[in-house]
């Protein structure tokens, strides 16, 4: 392994970020120097060819559908009348407001794949309504935080795609790969709510009346029949991943225009835009890592971590717990599809050296990650959600997230642990995939 040419690399990517470079540039900008530093003039050519393949990779077409779909969804008021939906029904039992958050979290995590999205969306409604009951500020933010990181467990999600597309797996056994571990952590994070609020002072509303709930049913059940739609599709194999994006924007735009008529030919574009934006700036991402990916399988790093891990005889428990811990460490200072699209080139040499289930290791990766949302100082989710509470004039300092969202951070590591010493979470719903 060429030792000198990764310590450049390195310096560079770290240079770059500290100098306030955005994350897609930084790695696109270090692995072109590393190329270059190992192959000369050829390596800009790999680097280019590297850049073009992602884009054209037909799965990676879901990315930018999925993100559209989430932008469709916000800006036409679905995430809303979800909520509307299950707080009609729970709100007058003791927590209930908070489990309609949690489970509006899982709903719409069906749909978009990206956990700040999700964060965003329902923290924009919820939140006022949570601190209204009396829920202390701490852990309304910590709800709509770890709600939120479910964006990227329960299929669709856009690390499990580039997962499958670094390893060569099937995106859709991967998608049903999360779905019991995701709604295996709503639960936890419902019973964890109602457990709290018996401890505070909170409100409990009057029941809404039958018709109140019929109400809120007719006007959000087309926000209950799209991830409806996005699972049984693709559990039964009718649509590939790119094809249930693809549907999945067109159903969430035509009931937006046509049903509850909130994108219109005035804020058309502006939508588009929108959506348009946050597609690219994931592309760049995932074209920036990939080309730093690149110069790490060239330079052998892949093999020299397995033949560390295999020639020391460590067994695969103690691999999954070290890649485990390095994951988690570096999701305190990089966002999640970078890790996944930096790390998983390395390990995955290692991962097949030791027969571990790709699946069940994707699905720990992605549940890792979401643990890195809600750590300081780049976790995603505690800003997202912070800005957002700021923005209602409420007193939020990042400190009042992190400590509201901690507890939501064990209960992801609890699932973790779970899946990996019950493999059958992960693996029970792909083998009856259709």
């Amino acid at each position: 392994m060429d030792i000198g040419s990764f310590i450049a690399v390195l310096i560079a990517l770290v240079m770059l970020l500290l100098l306030g470079a955005p994350v897609g540039i930084a790695m696109g900008a270090a692995g072109t120097l590393g190329l270059f530093l190992v192959s000369g003039t050829k390596g800009l050519e790999i680097a280019v060819q590297t850049a073009t393949g992602a884009v054209n990779n037909y799965i990676i077409l879901a990315v930018p559908l999925f993100v559209t779909m989430g932008v469709f969804l916000g800006r036409g008021g679905l995430g809303r009348r979800i909520f509307d939906i299950f707080n009609a029904f729970l709100r007058q039992i003791p927590g209930g407001v908070g489990v309609a958050t949690v489970l509006s979290c899982a709903v719409l995590s069906a749909m978009i794949g990206t956990s700040v999205a999700v964060a965003a969306m329902v923290g924009s409604f919820a939140l006022p309504n949570l601190r209204r009951l009396g829920y202390s500020l701490p852990l309304s933010m910590g709800i709509i935080a770890g709600g939120g990181a479910l964006g990227i467990l329960i299929p669709p999600s856009i690390p499990l795609i580039l997962y499958g597309v670094i390893a060569q797996e099937s995106v859709g056994r991967l998608f049903l790969s999360g779905f019991i571990p995701g709604i295996l952590a709503a639960g936890f994070f419902a019973t964890y709510v109602m457990f709290c609020v018996s401890r505070e002072k909170v409100l409990v509303e009057a029941p809404a009346s039958w018709s109140e709930r019929w109400k809120a049913l007719k006007e959000g059940y087309w926000g209950l029949l799209v991830p409806i739609f996005v699972l049984v599709t693709l559990y039964t194999g009718l649509a590939t991943p790119v094809e249930v994006a693809a549907l999945g924007c067109i159903l969430t735009l035509l009931v937006s225009c046509f049903v509850y008529r909130t994108i219109n030919g005035r804020n058309f574009m502006l939508v588009l835009r929108e959506a348009v934006t946050s597609s690219v700036m994931i592309l760049f991402i995932i074209v920036g890592a990939l080309v730093l990916a690149k110069f790490v399988t060239i330079i052998g790093l892949d093999r020299a971590v397995g033949n560390l891990f295999v020639t020391r005889g460590i067994p695969s428990w103690g691999f999954i717990l070290i890649t485990m811990l390095i994951i988690l460490a570096m999701g305190c200072f990089m966002e999640g599809a970078s890790i996944m699209l930096i790390m998983l080139p390395i390990l995955i040499v290692s991962i097949h050296a030791y027969g571990i289930n790709p699946y069940v290791y994707a699905i720990l990766f992605v549940i890792n990650i979401e643990c890195a949302m809600l750590t300081p100082p780049i976790g995603l989710n505690l800003f997202a959600v912070d800005g957002i509470a700021k923005s209602l004039n409420l007193p939020s300092t990042l400190g009042v997230v992190v400590r509201g969202s901690f507890p939501f951070l064990l209960l992801y590591l609890l699932v973790m642990l779970l899946v990996a010493v019950f493999p059958g979470l992960a693996l029970w719903l792909p083998a009856h995939m259709m």
